[in-house]
């Protein structure tokens, strides 16, 4: 495709981006106004930080965690134990679930509302019990899942209107989600669905009588896909990306499989909420050579390119996905340097499209924010750019985001559309969320000209209406 062609794809990405929004959130939309009012006074490659409470006053209270008295109950660890947060655009909340590993053991769900820029609770946790040697939610696997290290492995599903978990290093693991298989022992299941409009502080997310207190209702929140062959499948230190496409929600991952650490790229197509049965599977990459993608991922929709972080610093993994299919061969990439700088990302950093100006932003902390473009060609031959937008030098250190983020971004940085900027979240006792201005922001609420013409005309004629369905009026 020509430079004029992506072009052109990309203003049609941003359209039907801000169309789907228009649409989804017509009868309710969320006020943003308090975010968008921050956004609107700063300056273009600013930081704010705009969450009003702290993530610890969503905590449960430590006598409704598994595992209480040990540091398995510490819900601190949550956000820094290698997790990754998920947009809901139709609530403008994010959605945060962590914990796994030698980490928190709860798998209670966390919101914080763009609307009151506070942090909530989504649900109680499980109680944990040790099932065919392994551990497990009290109601079983496929009411809940354990908690997990998340990576660039949570997502929110527009059109399906859930948050899909991947996976990864689930809790006393280092393994994906397992579920026992009636002989004694166990095999990989998943991934799971959380429903957000059941979201409640004061219910457990699997079924009554699973938390910790038996006597918490059960919210039934959770679903699992049972998906065939994910279970074999390996997404620690994974990553991914979203897209709707045929008018049902894709993700493309990363996973290993049989062993080999080696991460190819598979497609995920949940075409029924309804019927898990349709969901397909499919490989549509190979891992062929060079550094292995881990850390996190962007999707360019125009471009069909998928882009990860390189396991070896300063590289990038990209896949064609025009070219989808099990031989499609990854191509490691090392950009090239365009003005002063010098970049060591890796599979510490966060990256994310930017739909506006259809280029890949990268950030590791700090006030430094990193521009990606791939080739005019919009394909993976060819110069790929990678410019510093910005190093925060406007702002003190106290405006701006930590230099360095505990055990690494992963997917804690995202683009939102309700905002048109990116979200980053830090810190595991105040979970500190911050939204970044890109660079030409513009605020994403007013509507387009033309439709505001058409909705006027629209108005006018419903006027009218109303006019002759109740007739003239009396002394007129």
């Amino acid at each position: 495709m020509s430079k004029t062609g992506i072009a052109s794809a990309r203003r049609g990405a941003v359209v039907g981006i801000v169309s789907l929004m228009l649409q989804g959130t017509a009868s309710a939309a969320p006020d943003l106004s308090n975010v968008l009012g921050i956004l609107d006074g700063m300056q273009d490659g600013g930081w704010a930080k705009i969450s009003l409470n702290s993530f610890s006053e969503a905590w449960p209270d430590r006598i409704d965690r598994p595992f209480s008295n040990s540091l398995y109950g510490s819900t601190n660890s949550l956000i820094p134990a290698w997790s990754g947060f998920a947009w809901d655009s139709d609530r403008a909340e994010l959605l945060l679930f962590g914990g796994g590993h030698a980490n928190y053991a709860g798998n209670e769900v966390y919101r914080w509302s763009a609307v009151t820029q506070r942090w909530e609770r989504g649900s109680l946790p499980s109680d944990v019990i040790l099932d065919s040697g392994t551990y497990t939610a009290k109601d079983g696997a496929l009411n809940a899942p354990l908690s997990a290290h998340t990576y660039d492995n949570t997502n929110y599903l527009p059109v399906a209107d859930r948050m899909l978990l991947l996976g990864g290093a689930v809790f006393n693991s280092s393994t994906n989600f397992r579920i026992p298989d009636g002989n004694g022992g166990n095999v990989g299941t998943g991934p799971y669905l959380w429903d957000p409009a059941k979201a409640n502080a004061n219910q457990v997310g699997g079924t009554t009588g699973s938390a910790v207190n038996p006597a918490v209702i059960g919210g039934q929140m959770w679903q699992n896909r049972q998906l065939s062959g994910f279970g074999d499948l390996s997404v620690v230190s994974g990553t991914s990306a979203t897209a709707v496409e045929n008018g049902h929600d894709v993700v493309y991952f990363t996973a290993s499989s049989g062993g080999s650490t080696n991460k190819n790229l598979f497609r995920y197509s949940l075409v029924d909420l309804n019927d898990p049965s349709k969901d397909t599977l499919e490989r549509v990459g190979i891992f062929w050579g060079g550094t292995d993608a881990t850390g996190a991922a962007g999707y360019d929709p125009a471009s069909r390119l998928y882009v990860a972080l390189g396991a070896q610093p300063g590289t990038l993994n990209v896949w064609d996905i025009d070219s989808a299919g099990p031989d499609n061969r990854n191509r490691m990439i090392t950009p090239t340097i365009v003005g002063e700088g010098t970049f060591t990302g890796g599979q510490l950093w966060g990256i994310d499209w930017h739909p506006d100006s259809g280029t890949f932003l990268l950030w590791s902390g700090g006030g430094e924010v990193w521009s990606l473009a791939a080739p005019e060609s919009g394909t993976v031959d060819g110069i790929w750019a990678l410019s510093r937008v910005t190093t925060g030098s406007f702002l003190s250190a106290a405006q701006l985001p930590p230099p360095e983020i505990q055990n690494g971004v992963w997917g804690k940085w995202k683009y939102v559309p309700n905002l048109n900027a990116f979200m980053a979240l830090e810190n595991g006792d105040h979970g500190n969320v911050w939204v970044y201005r890109p660079e030409n922001w513009s605020n994403p609420v007013p509507i387009p000209e033309p439709l505001v013409i058409e909705l006027m005309l629209a108005g006018l004629g419903l006027l009218a209406l109303v006019r002759r369905w109740r007739g003239p009026r009396s002394g007129v």
